[in-house]
């Protein structure tokens, strides 16, 4: 068994290196669907992959300094049934207008002004690493106006479940030890869009491969 995982692992590095722009994509995060995200720093580029299933909202907060830039977006996959999917987006904190509290989210943080980002339709994305892409909605960039803590609220004002993708940071930096994360990435990206069932038959496919080969060497040297 761990001779097949090898050899998978082996075939996945190799399609990284089919595509050299993996190392110029986010780096892909998973986060709790419970409690709030920490955004480690503004300027590396992530990409956190969540779904919204009974939860009503999703929080990632960050600690924010005056004149400091912002840039969060958010992508829909396209997973057939999520065409029409949007979420809207607040950021909340220190220095921002007052708005109507009646626009938030249930339990938002109290006592902070909040910018709202409705869902727009925006440019399409296609990440040639794992060959997925992305629906385009809403993207905001700008200045934080105070020291402080900042959340970014993300919500589905229907209450309907799906799937989005919200990137922070414009930095795409990677780590040398990175490389061997790739083919973890590559896998986990795609279950995210649904393609498990497809991924267990390629890797059954691989190994019935792997094991008529061995079994037609044996005969060989037999013979």
């Amino acid at each position: 068994m761990k001779s097949h995982l090898t050899f998978l692992t082996f075939i996945l590095i190799a399609v990284m290196l089919a595509f050299p722009t993996a190392a110029y994509a986010h780096r892909p995060v998973w986060g709790e669907d419970a409690g709030v995200t920490k955004i480690e720093n503004l300027s590396t580029s992530f990409a956190f992959y969540r779904e919204f299933k009974t939860e009503k909202v999703h929080a990632y907060s960050f600690e924010g300094k005056t004149g400091q830039s912002l840039h969060a977006g958010i992508q829909i996959p396209a997973i057939k049934g999520l065409e029409a999917y949007s979420v809207s987006m607040a950021i909340l904190g220190p220095g921002f207008p007052e708005v109507d509290e009646a626009l938030l989210p249930p339990n938002h943080p109290e006592n902070l002004g909040a910018l709202i980002f409705p869902t727009e339709t925006t440019s399409d994305f296609f990440e040639s690493f794992t060959q997925t892409n992305y629906w385009g909605r809403q993207t905001a960039d700008l200045t934080l106006p105070a020291d402080g803590t900042y959340y970014i609220l993300i919500w589905n004002p229907e209450g309907k479940p799906g799937k989005y993708i919200m990137d922070s940071g414009r930095a795409e930096t990677f780590e040398p030890q990175d490389f061997f994360l790739f083919p973890i990435w590559w896998l986990r990206i795609r279950i995210y869009f649904g393609q498990g069932p497809y991924l267990a038959l390629l890797s059954l496919s691989i190994v019935g491969v792997i094991a008529g080969l061995f079994i037609r060497r044996k005969r060989y040297i037999k013979e």
